[in-house]
């Protein structure tokens, strides 16, 4: 067996998957070319990856002796996952352990596009401060307003526990709404509960849209969810609206939002991710009412760690204790994956 790893691994992980094999580590800013990860891949039975690795169908069909991808997030659109269970690799993810983190960055964005905090902070480095002004930068309140979660997920989840304690209005869209109208949408009891917990109101992304003072993403990318904000949501979100994305860019249409930007069809927007990372369109970096995050929503010491860490455990689990990791994004293959080994 050999292990190739994307990206960089704690030293007490390493150590921990080194009992499994010898590791080949590369590490690196931006996708790999296919041609260059299909040579890293030859002989590989194990990758751990990151969402900007991209195992698509010509680069899992030349790795003929990959048995296991551990991806490092709860994402996996970077990943061939149909393909690979047609190959018998086994997939994993890292759900549960960057949920505080990344709604902790969400709000965090919520409050400084609210606030104009960047604004504000360029302001007095610039020099331009001279003393107090009774509308110098004047932001919106967060208190007592509506915003609108689009996916309610564990993040979302997360990102709705923050808002709440804010006294923010809470409704929210599921994947499974999309295309519907809110006389068609079936209230079941996780809706039920979040009712009761968190006061918080399940309705279809267009009454979602119309009536939020926030719009937060956090639905997964799929086919369904490429692009799903574009040209048509935003012009029905209210001009005060802030728009905030932590999910994935290809979820919005970049030119749609710098449009709403500079048309003031929105009021501003808090981006962590873009449609063509780490390029970012032109005219969101000019804007000063838009604040730019280099993916960082699960960017603490511990999360990353915790996120590693479920990596390797599930490795580890496959491979040296047989046994199904609980992480698994493709459990359908494990029984026939493991009397292969």
């Amino acid at each position: 067996m050999k292990i190739l790893c994307l990206g960089r691994l704690p030293q007490d992980l390493e150590e921990k998957l080194l009992e499994l094999a010898p590791i080949d580590f590369i590490d690196r800013t931006t996708a790999l070319p296919d041609h260059e990860l299909i040579e890293a891949l030859q002989g590989k039975t194990i990758i751990l990856t990151e969402p900007q690795d991209q195992l698509n169908e010509k680069v899992v069909a030349a790795a003929p002796e990959l048995k296991m991808i551990a991806q490092r997030a709860v994402g996996f659109d970077n990943i061939n996952l149909p393909v690979c269970s047609q190959n018998n690799i086994l997939v994993s993810n890292t759900p549960g352990v960057l949920d505080n983190a990344t709604a902790d960055l969400a709000f965090a964005l919520l409050l400084a596009c609210g606030r104009r905090i960047v604004e504000a902070d360029s302001y007095v480095r610039s020099g331009q401060w001279t003393g107090f002004e009774n509308d110098l930068l004047l932001g919106t309140e967060i208190f007592g307003k509506t915003i609108g979660i689009v996916g309610m997920g564990r993040i979302g989840y997360a990102m709705a526990k923050r808002c709440h304690a804010f006294s923010l209005k809470i409704i929210y869209s599921r994947s499974g709404d999309l295309g519907r109208d809110d006389n068609e949408i079936e209230i079941d009891e996780r809706d039920k509960k979040l009712a009761l917990e968190l006061n918080a109101q399940r309705v279809s992304l267009e009454t979602l849209l119309k009536n939020s003072n926030f719009v937060s993403v956090h639905c997964l990318l799929s086919a369904t969810t490429t692009e799903l904000i574009g040209h048509k949501e935003f012009s029905l979100m209210p001009h005060d609206c802030i728009f905030i994305n932590t999910a994935r860019g290809k979820i919005v249409d970049e030119q749609a939002l710098a449009d709403a930007i500079f048309t003031n069809k929105i009021k501003g927007a808090g981006l962590d991710v873009f449609y063509s990372e780490p390029a970012v369109h032109k005219l969101l970096l000019a804007a000063p009412n838009v604040v730019l995050a280099p993916h960082i929503g699960s960017a603490t010491a511990e999360t990353r760690h915790a996120m590693a860490n479920l990596a390797v455990s599930a490795a580890l689990e496959a491979f040296k204790n047989k046994s199904k990791p609980a992480n698994l994004l493709n459990p359908d293959i494990w029984q026939d994956w493991l009397e292969k080994q």
